[in-house]
Protein backbone atom coordinates (compact mmCIF):
# COMPACT_ATOMS: atom_id res chain seq x y z
CA UNK A 1 0.00 0.00 0.00
CA UNK A 2 1.43 3.48 -1.12
CA UNK A 3 1.84 5.50 1.93
CA UNK A 4 0.03 9.40 1.61
CA UNK A 5 2.23 11.96 3.77
CA UNK A 6 0.74 15.14 5.01
CA UNK A 7 3.42 18.11 5.55
CA UNK A 8 2.17 21.20 7.80
CA UNK A 9 3.73 24.86 7.86
CA UNK A 10 2.01 27.59 9.01
CA UNK A 11 3.43 30.51 7.03
CA UNK A 12 3.20 30.88 2.87
CA UNK A 13 7.51 30.77 3.08
CA UNK A 14 7.42 27.89 4.67
CA UNK A 15 5.46 25.56 2.28
CA UNK A 16 6.21 27.75 -0.74
CA UNK A 17 9.52 25.41 -2.06
CA UNK A 18 7.36 22.61 -1.37
CA UNK A 19 4.38 23.89 -3.03
CA UNK A 20 6.07 24.49 -6.59
CA UNK A 21 7.37 20.97 -6.20
CA UNK A 22 3.68 19.56 -6.39
CA UNK A 23 2.08 17.99 -9.32
CA UNK A 24 -1.16 16.79 -9.97
CA UNK A 25 -2.12 19.13 -6.59
CA UNK A 26 -5.99 19.76 -5.81
CA UNK A 27 -6.35 23.15 -3.18
CA UNK A 28 -9.03 23.19 -0.73
CA UNK A 29 -9.19 26.28 0.85
CA UNK A 30 -11.28 26.27 3.98
CA UNK A 31 -11.48 27.95 7.41
CA UNK A 32 -8.84 29.76 6.67
CA UNK A 33 -6.18 27.09 5.59
CA UNK A 34 -5.25 26.25 2.51
CA UNK A 35 -4.41 22.50 1.49
CA UNK A 36 -2.60 20.91 -1.61
CA UNK A 37 -3.30 17.40 -2.20
CA UNK A 38 -1.07 16.02 -4.79
CA UNK A 39 2.37 14.32 -5.49
CA UNK A 40 6.16 15.28 -4.95
CA UNK A 41 8.45 12.80 -6.68
CA UNK A 42 5.85 10.65 -6.87
CA UNK A 43 4.80 10.09 -3.95
CA UNK A 44 0.96 11.44 -2.65
CA UNK A 45 1.00 14.91 -0.31
CA UNK A 46 -1.04 16.87 1.68
CA UNK A 47 0.25 19.73 1.87
CA UNK A 48 -0.85 22.41 4.15
CA UNK A 49 -0.47 25.86 5.44
CA UNK A 50 -2.33 26.09 8.53
CA UNK A 51 -1.96 29.65 9.48
CA UNK A 52 0.08 30.87 12.67
CA UNK A 53 -0.38 29.71 16.36
CA UNK A 54 -1.80 26.70 17.86
CA UNK A 55 -5.83 27.48 17.06
CA UNK A 56 -5.70 27.92 13.46
CA UNK A 57 -2.86 24.79 13.56
CA UNK A 58 -5.46 23.00 15.63
CA UNK A 59 -7.88 23.42 13.07
CA UNK A 60 -5.74 23.02 10.28
CA UNK A 61 -4.57 19.27 11.26
CA UNK A 62 -7.89 18.60 12.26
CA UNK A 63 -9.45 19.22 8.81
CA UNK A 64 -6.47 17.50 6.76
CA UNK A 65 -6.61 14.63 8.72
CA UNK A 66 -10.26 14.49 7.82
CA UNK A 67 -10.51 15.67 4.20
CA UNK A 68 -7.15 13.68 3.10
CA UNK A 69 -6.36 10.82 5.56
CA UNK A 70 -2.61 10.96 5.25
CA UNK A 71 -0.71 7.97 7.15
CA UNK A 72 1.53 10.14 8.80
CA UNK A 73 2.33 13.85 9.69
CA UNK A 74 5.66 15.68 9.26
CA UNK A 75 5.58 19.56 10.91
CA UNK A 76 8.09 21.79 8.58
CA UNK A 77 9.17 25.73 9.15
CA UNK A 78 10.84 27.61 11.24
CA UNK A 79 11.51 27.39 15.26
CA UNK A 80 13.47 29.81 17.73
CA UNK A 81 16.57 27.87 18.48
CA UNK A 82 17.21 27.70 22.60
CA UNK A 83 19.83 24.61 22.77
CA UNK A 84 23.37 26.13 22.77
CA UNK A 85 24.35 23.80 19.89
CA UNK A 86 21.71 25.15 17.51
CA UNK A 87 22.22 28.20 14.88
CA UNK A 88 20.51 29.66 12.37
CA UNK A 89 19.61 27.38 9.33
CA UNK A 90 19.85 24.37 11.68
CA UNK A 91 17.38 21.39 12.38
CA UNK A 92 15.73 20.67 15.20
CA UNK A 93 14.12 17.09 15.69
CA UNK A 94 11.25 16.42 17.91
CA UNK A 95 11.53 13.63 20.80
CA UNK A 96 8.78 15.06 22.53
CA UNK A 97 6.64 18.20 21.98
CA UNK A 98 5.05 20.05 25.08
CA UNK A 99 2.92 23.35 25.32
CA UNK A 100 4.54 25.86 27.29
CA UNK A 101 1.83 28.38 28.12
CA UNK A 102 -0.55 25.91 29.35
CA UNK A 103 -0.74 25.76 33.36
CA UNK A 104 -3.04 23.46 34.77
CA UNK A 105 -1.01 22.60 37.93
CA UNK A 106 -3.18 23.98 40.07
CA UNK A 107 -5.16 20.24 39.94
CA UNK A 108 -2.02 18.19 39.64
CA UNK A 109 -1.16 17.95 36.31
CA UNK A 110 2.40 19.19 35.14
CA UNK A 111 3.54 22.47 33.54
CA UNK A 112 2.46 22.39 30.09
CA UNK A 113 -0.13 19.34 30.01
CA UNK A 114 -3.79 19.93 29.63
CA UNK A 115 -6.81 17.33 30.92
CA UNK A 116 -7.13 14.54 29.10
CA UNK A 117 -3.33 14.62 27.54
CA UNK A 118 -0.03 13.40 28.07
CA UNK A 119 2.68 15.90 29.66
CA UNK A 120 4.62 15.20 26.56
CA UNK A 121 3.68 13.92 23.04
CA UNK A 122 6.34 11.63 21.45
CA UNK A 123 6.41 11.38 17.72
CA UNK A 124 7.12 8.26 16.20
CA UNK A 125 10.24 6.82 16.46
CA UNK A 126 10.89 5.54 12.64
CA UNK A 127 9.88 9.20 11.60
CA UNK A 128 12.70 10.25 13.87
CA UNK A 129 14.84 8.26 12.66
CA UNK A 130 14.61 8.72 9.22
CA UNK A 131 14.57 12.75 9.29
CA UNK A 132 17.74 12.11 11.53
CA UNK A 133 19.40 9.94 9.06
CA UNK A 134 18.19 12.51 6.18
CA UNK A 135 19.37 15.34 8.02
CA UNK A 136 23.15 13.52 8.22
CA UNK A 137 23.09 12.89 4.78
CA UNK A 138 22.61 16.69 3.76
CA UNK A 139 25.36 17.39 5.74
CA UNK A 140 22.94 19.41 8.45
CA UNK A 141 24.49 19.94 11.93
CA UNK A 142 21.14 18.90 13.84
CA UNK A 143 19.90 18.51 17.66
CA UNK A 144 17.04 16.15 18.50
CA UNK A 145 15.15 17.30 21.47
CA UNK A 146 11.94 18.89 23.40
CA UNK A 147 10.62 21.37 21.08
CA UNK A 148 7.91 23.82 23.21
CA UNK A 149 4.79 25.42 21.76
CA UNK A 150 3.12 28.45 22.81
CA UNK A 151 1.14 31.30 21.56
CA UNK A 152 4.17 33.94 21.74
CA UNK A 153 6.86 34.94 19.54
CA UNK A 154 10.00 34.29 21.82
CA UNK A 155 12.39 36.86 22.34
CA UNK A 156 13.96 38.55 25.27
CA UNK A 157 15.56 37.55 28.63
CA UNK A 158 12.68 37.13 30.77
CA UNK A 159 10.57 34.98 28.32
CA UNK A 160 13.73 32.86 27.69
CA UNK A 161 14.15 32.11 31.59
CA UNK A 162 10.73 31.48 32.45
CA UNK A 163 10.41 28.54 29.36
CA UNK A 164 14.01 27.35 30.61
CA UNK A 165 12.86 27.00 34.14
CA UNK A 166 9.83 24.99 33.32
CA UNK A 167 11.36 22.86 30.61
CA UNK A 168 15.30 22.93 31.49
CA UNK A 169 16.07 20.52 28.44
CA UNK A 170 13.84 22.58 25.55
CA UNK A 171 15.86 22.86 22.58
CA UNK A 172 13.77 24.85 20.47
CA UNK A 173 10.36 27.07 20.69
CA UNK A 174 7.66 27.80 18.07
CA UNK A 175 4.20 28.34 17.80
CA UNK A 176 2.53 25.65 16.35
CA UNK A 177 3.82 22.33 17.36
CA UNK A 178 2.57 20.98 20.52
CA UNK A 179 -1.24 21.50 19.01
CA UNK A 180 -0.10 19.56 15.71
CA UNK A 181 0.96 16.91 18.22
CA UNK A 182 -1.95 16.97 20.05
CA UNK A 183 -4.44 16.62 17.10
CA UNK A 184 -2.51 13.60 15.77
CA UNK A 185 -2.26 11.85 19.34
CA UNK A 186 -6.28 12.24 19.45
CA UNK A 187 -6.81 10.80 15.74
CA UNK A 188 -3.70 8.81 16.78
CA UNK A 189 -1.74 9.04 13.18
CA UNK A 190 2.27 9.26 13.84
CA UNK A 191 3.95 12.46 13.36
CA UNK A 192 7.42 14.42 13.92
CA UNK A 193 8.33 18.19 13.82
CA UNK A 194 11.31 18.74 11.32
CA UNK A 195 12.05 22.52 12.13
CA UNK A 196 15.16 24.38 10.72
CA UNK A 197 16.55 27.50 13.19
CA UNK A 198 15.19 30.99 11.76
CA UNK A 199 16.74 32.85 15.14
CA UNK A 200 18.05 32.27 18.22
CA UNK A 201 15.46 33.21 20.77
CA UNK A 202 17.26 36.41 22.28
CA UNK A 203 16.27 40.03 22.43
CA UNK A 204 16.91 40.67 18.50
CA UNK A 205 15.31 37.09 17.64
CA UNK A 206 12.63 39.16 15.74
CA UNK A 207 15.34 40.78 13.76
CA UNK A 208 17.58 37.44 13.23
CA UNK A 209 13.69 35.40 12.39
CA UNK A 210 12.42 37.82 8.84
CA UNK A 211 16.23 37.98 7.80
CA UNK A 212 16.58 34.30 8.15
CA UNK A 213 13.29 32.56 7.65
CA UNK A 214 13.96 32.15 3.59
CA UNK A 215 16.80 30.33 4.87
CA UNK A 216 15.05 28.40 7.43
CA UNK A 217 12.03 27.29 5.19
CA UNK A 218 14.42 26.25 2.35
CA UNK A 219 16.69 23.94 4.92
CA UNK A 220 13.52 22.24 6.83
CA UNK A 221 11.99 21.49 2.98
CA UNK A 222 15.17 19.77 1.92
CA UNK A 223 15.35 17.47 4.55
CA UNK A 224 11.40 16.74 4.34
CA UNK A 225 12.05 16.23 0.56
CA UNK A 226 14.50 14.05 1.38
CA UNK A 227 12.16 11.87 3.88
CA UNK A 228 9.85 11.86 1.31
CA UNK A 229 11.68 9.66 -0.58
CA UNK A 230 11.77 6.93 1.77
CA UNK A 231 7.89 6.41 1.74
CA UNK A 232 7.91 6.54 -1.96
Amino acid sequence: MRLKIGIIGAMAQEVEILRNLMVEAKVIEIAGCKIYDGKINNTQVALLQSGIGKVAAAVGTALLLELTKPDMIINTGSAGGLDANLNVGDIVISTEVRHHDADVTAFGYEKGQLPANPAAFLPNEQLVSVALKETQTAGFNAVSGLICSGDVFVNGAEKIAIIRQDFPSVAAVEMEAAAIAQVCHAFNVPFVVVRAISDVADKESHLSFDEFLPLAAKNSSEIVVAMLNNFA
